[in-house]
């Protein structure tokens, strides 16, 4: 697992090549739902929370917004990568990456070499 992870960042600005579904779903799931989860919204969640407390403000669900896709943004380019590689592996067209969710529908699909 963190084999695959390395691989999909150390290839983060290679668009050639082929990424297997393995590798290109342990990326996805790891970074985008449990870091957006676990490392993003529980610490700005606290950290929102005592600001809102310290200032006495009513929450308005509009704090730290530029900070989670300042973050965000940086696990994009990687991701946008492993989708073009993987979208090459499974026989589809790379343009495909513009439809995000059809692209993780064929990204589901089996290599063409299987």
């Amino acid at each position: 697992m963190i084999k695959n992870i390395s691989y999909i960042i150390c290839n983060t600005f290679n668009f050639k090549g082929v990424s297997s579904r393995k590798e290109y779903w342990t990326y996805f799931i790891l970074i985008f739902v449990v870091f957006n989860i676990f490392i993003l919204s529980i610490p700005f969640g606290l950290i929102e929370a005592w600001y809102l407390k310290a200032n006495n403000l009513q929450p308005n669900g509009l704090n730290f917004t530029k900070q989670r896709s300042f973050v965000n943004l940086i696990f994009l380019v990687p991701l946008i990568s492993a989708t073009v590689r993987r979208l090459r592996d499974a026989g589809f067209s790379v343009w495909f990456t513009l439809v995000p969710l059809l692209n993780l529908i064929l990204c589901t699909k089996k290599s063409k070499n299987d």
